[in-house]
């Protein structure tokens, strides 16, 4: 019984791009981000889809998931009717990705990356999908979607720290996890010093006028620009196919056994569903396999 779920795993991952109407970046163009000599590169095993993997799920933290919203209003857009629209398509669970930042559907997630996303947490959303000038500054987490207010597109409101600052004014809580110190009193960072800080990769806190600093609430980005989520979420992924395929090479002859009421040549493919979990299917009977390992 031949399996290669590491195959399998970059054919899903294609999938998911394609699928999405996103278009897949050739491997040459994903090496070319790390700066490492050629050699070092050859010698990691199954090195371009590991790359692939971390491309998938940058793009895919960049999106706003498709569900019914719970909207909170800051104290400056109550009543705005700029934001009616946006609202309503939110609350009823309208899909919204027109609205985002064409670099969303970049094959160069690197030179199109959004540190104010990957850094704070925060998306901006124009009001048309012909784009707008203005942009709407929103919060999303599990428990709904925070409206913070509308700026233009400056390069300055990429680093306005103001953002943060309503929300703490607005809904004390939502940041209670990431507050590294409720007293602070360091000098606070320009907006040239933030810029070079953030043009370097760096990450930095933010304190606000009550002394309260936070660390990055979006979990930050990498040296090479990347999302450290999506890091986090490619590593695990990559090691749980790893570890289902381990699990099959090393029971082959259960699993065919066991396999024998559907088929004599079992085939096994891995998926992934539209959360990016992977599952196993028998693939001549499209059975699922619930593999279970420790």
């Amino acid at each position: 019984m031949e399996i290669d779920f590491f195959t399998d795993l970059n054919n899903e991952l294609e999938k998911c791009l394609t699928d999405n109407g996103l278009p897949v970046p050739a491997p040459s163009m994903l090496r070319e981000h790390d700066t490492r000599p050629d050699e070092s590169k050859n010698k990691i095993v199954h090195y371009d889809l590991k790359n692939l993997l971390l491309h998938v799920f940058s793009v895919k933290g960049r999106f706003v998931p498709v569900r019914r919203w719970d909207v909170h209003i800051s104290n400056k857009l109550i009543g705005d009717p700029k934001i009616s629209e946006i609202v309503s398509k939110l609350e009823n669970g309208e899909d919204v990705t027109g609205f985002l930042s064409n670099g969303r559907a970049e094959e160069d997630q690197v030179k199109y990356a959004d540190r104010l996303l990957s850094e704070w947490g925060i998306h901006h959303l124009h009001f048309k999908e012909s784009r707008t000038k203005e942009l709407l500054f929103v919060f999303f987490d599990s428990g709904g979607a925070y409206i913070i207010d509308i700026l233009d597109h400056s390069k300055a409101n990429w680093i306005n720290t103001d953002l943060i600052q309503t929300i703490h004014d607005n809904w004390p809580e939502l940041f209670k996890q990431y507050i590294y110190k409720s007293d602070s009193t360091p000098e606070k960072l320009t907006v040239d010093q933030r810029r070079a800080l953030r043009d370097c990769n760096a990450l930095t806190t933010v304190v606000v006028n009550d002394g309260t600093e936070y660390l990055p609430m979006g979990g930050g980005h990498t040296h090479s620009r990347h999302p450290t989520g999506a890091v986090i979420k490619s590593d695990m992924l990559f090691h749980d196919v790893k570890m289902l395929q381990s699990a099959v090479l090393n029971d082959v002859e259960s699993i065919r056994s066991a396999l024998l009421h559907v088929t004599k040549s079992p085939k096994l493919n891995l998926k992934l569903d539209e959360n990016l979990y992977p599952f196993i299917v028998e693939s001549n009977s499209n059975s699922l396999i619930d593999l279970k390992f420790e």
